[in-house]
């Protein structure tokens, strides 16, 4: 059970470490209405590339729901699932142990 878990874990952390993860998420936990790919891409102030296979990465790993509706030009909203509302206090948690760390350093 403890090599499993470990492994999950392991596979999180490899996501969320990936370049402007954390910053998609950061955004859309601020915002709790569905939000529009322009306005994540606008926020995390990347290219539409590297948001677009965020999203698509974090919606094949079950923390966000992508909905597409037939509008033109097409409208694409995105909600974070239960799972990563549940994963926000654990984020949270980690920010603040490294923000203590800088302000003990100084």
């Amino acid at each position: 059970m403890c090599d499993s878990a470990r492994s999950h874990v392991d596979d999180l952390l490899v996501l969320l470490s990936k370049s402007k993860m954390l910053n998609i998420l950061y955004v859309m936990n601020c915002d709790p209405t569905p939000i529009r790919f322009s306005e994540i891409n606008k926020r995390v102030n990347s290219s539409s590339t590297t948001v677009a296979r965020r999203l698509g990465e974090l919606e094949a790993h079950g923390l966000v729901t992508r909905t597409a509706y037939a509008t033109v030009p097409a409208t694409v909203e995105y909600t974070l699932t239960e799972d990563a509302i549940a994963l926000q206090p654990s984020l949270e948690s980690m920010f603040e142990w490294v923000l203590n760390r800088a302000d003990n350093a100084l």
